[in-house]
């Protein structure tokens, strides 16, 4: 009876430790992949602070890539759920198996892509900078911008803080958590300039004909980016059907439709109207 009881406690000890082991394991919830296939759930990870990609309002989700998880879920009959993420941690959401697929304008960088695997992208976009009219005289050209006394803001872990940390290494960089507190501050004189993607520049000037003076887009390009969408390395069926779907949206100008309706500005900085 007590070698029963022994070997009877032993199993129930193997037991607990092979549970605790499997719920400590790193990625576990991760194990069972996410194919995107029909009547299938698909938890998109997005971060708010990049508007017009991707923000809230009134409690919303909004913006382009808002648009396209939707049109995801009715095109590939799965259930889209938005899974509000910081920025930051996106990555190591996907990791882990929180999210399934990252959708929040991020762009392809040799560095993220050691991490995650990218869909074909839906679109090119660049690095624009931001600064107050009054010193527009200043700021007209920004190739040659390295002085100490100079505060470029960004959104921290962007393209824009690499590019500014890259190319102007002696200014001061002042690190946001989002475009509007970047914003924010240029306009309380915070800082001088702010860099990010074209299409919160573009935003935020709303183009020839928006009210906005107090703040001026340097149209150039400062770098060219192509955004796309991520998932995690092992699951080739998902970025498969996620590609097959963008390149049919892109053949009947799905993915034109719905950058159009966001960034409205876009066409008009592209192909300026002709002075008068």
């Amino acid at each position: 009876m007590r070698r029963l009881m022994l070997a009877g406690a032993m199993y129930a000890r193997i037991i607990l430790i092979a549970a605790l082991a499997f719920h400590a394991r790193p990625g576990a919830a991760a194990d069972k992949p996410a194919t995107g296939a029909p009547g299938s759930t698909l938890r998109v990870g997005i971060a708010t602070n990049y508007p017009p990609l991707a923000f809230k309002q009134d409690g919303q989700i909004k913006g382009v890539e808002a648009d396209f998880a939707a049109l995801v879920g009715k095109n590939l009959d799965v259930t889209v759920t938005l899974v509000e993420t910081p920025w930051e941690d996106l990555i190591p959401a996907l990791q882990k198996g929180q999210i399934d697929v990252i959708m929040s304008g991020m762009s392809i960088t040799a560095e993220r892509k050691k991490l995650v695997s990218f869909t074909t992208p839906y679109t090119t976009v660049s690095q624009m900078a931001l600064y107050r009219s009054a010193d527009a005289n200043r700021f007209r050209k920004l190739a040659g911008l390295d002085a100490k006394t100079v505060r470029v803001g960004v959104v921290g872990g962007t393209t824009g803080e690499q590019y500014a940390r890259k190319n102007h290494p002696h200014v001061q960089v002042k690190e946001f958590a989002s475009v509007d507190d970047g914003v924010a501050a240029l306009r309380k004189g915070d800082i001088d300039i702010f860099v990010h993607d074209a299409p919160a520049i573009w935003r935020v000037t709303g183009g020839f004909d928006s009210p906005e003076r107090e703040l001026t887009g340097y149209y150039e390009p400062l770098t060219e980016e192509h955004l796309a969408w991520a998932v995690r390395k092992n699951e080739s069926a998902l970025r498969v059907r996620l590609n097959s779907l963008l390149s049919k949206w892109k053949a009947s100008g799905q993915i034109e439709a719905v950058l159009d309706r966001w960034i409205t500005v876009r066409k008009q900085l592209i192909h300026p109207r002709p002075k008068s």
